[in-house]
């Protein structure tokens, strides 16, 4: 029986790439005053992070609904495939719940449903390595296996560039944000259990990423990592830095980038630049 993924368009995988290695997605949404505009479709990041520059108010973004999921999965169904669907951390949006609905309204044991407990490019990282183990061929019992291990071991770090969104979003006041930028103060977040956490408060964006490059060289001091997955928000400069500096301290095996989409660039505002491993 030939297996179908499906994921959501937080995993910032560009959907020409998806459609090559033949992986379905379901968009969530980005609300704007002038607008509701559908996530990697009718927005290009570049005009997202302009739009959102612009905008007063930070946009609000909302889930896939059920509906959606159940044409995905009905059509799959139909054609005889099993699908796996692997989404978003269920703390973070109900777009995993949308599709738990989905696969109740079709009543098919021919679905199978995965929480990443992350978003955005480690959602993307674990979506290359369930690929990876439907091309090996291992069955729908093994890869659930598989993925609950990568999953309870992976690690994202987030440096923030700006604290203007964390101001917008009235998650900080503006006295402490414009002191915050007087000392050029770079959050670090993490998810963490689902969620997204404060893991550090660095000054300068080189001390934030020698910071994340710190945590994957703890993890792995004997000098070589198989696979890494590293990030940005419309900064592709500062990520191409971030890379460097990676590969002068260790060995990689394989790189994934992204560019982190407007969903999750909501949260996170322009410039940011992450990273996302494996422990062991």
């Amino acid at each position: 029986m030939k297996i179908t993924l499906i994921t959501d368009s937080t995993c910032d995988i560009a959907p020409e790439e998806l459609s090559a290695k033949g992986v379905k997605f379901a968009p969530l949404k980005v609300l704007f005053p002038d607008g509701e505009y559908v996530d990697k479709i009718d927005l290009t990041n570049a005009e997202f992070y302009g739009k959102m520059k612009a905008s007063e108010t930070l946009p609000t973004t909302s889930q896939v609904n059920p509906n959606e999921f159940h044409e995905l999965f009905e059509e799959e169904i139909k054609a005889g495939n099993h699908v796996i669907g692997i989404f978003l951390s269920s703390e973070l949006s109900g777009t995993y719940q949308s599709a738990v609905i989905a696969k109740e309204m079709t009543s098919s044991d021919q679905i199978t449903l995965i929480d990443a407990r992350t978003t955005s490019f480690g959602l993307g990282l674990l979506l290359n390595t369930l690929i990876e183990y439907v091309e090996k061929g291992l069955s729908v019992i093994e890869i659930v296996k598989a993925m609950d291990e990568k999953i309870a071991k992976t690690q994202l770090y987030g440096m923030l560039d700006t604290l203007e969104n964390l101001k917008k979003g009235g998650r900080l006041s503006s006295s402490s944000a414009m002191i915050g930028k007087m000392l050029n103060l770079k959050p670090i977040i993490e998810t963490k259990d689902g969620l997204v956490n404060m893991a550090a408060k660095v000054r300068g964006s080189k001390k934030g990423m020698n910071w994340m490059l710190e945590q994957l060289l703890a993890e792995y001091p004997e000098g070589y990592v198989d696979v890494i997955g590293i990030a940005h928000a419309n900064n592709l400069e500062k990520m191409e830095e971030f890379r460097h500096l990676v590969l002068k301290s260790i060995k990689v095996g394989t790189i994934y980038e992204s560019e982190i989409g407007s969903v999750v660039g909501t949260h996170t505002g322009e410039g940011a630049v992450g990273l996302v491993f494996f422990r062991k």
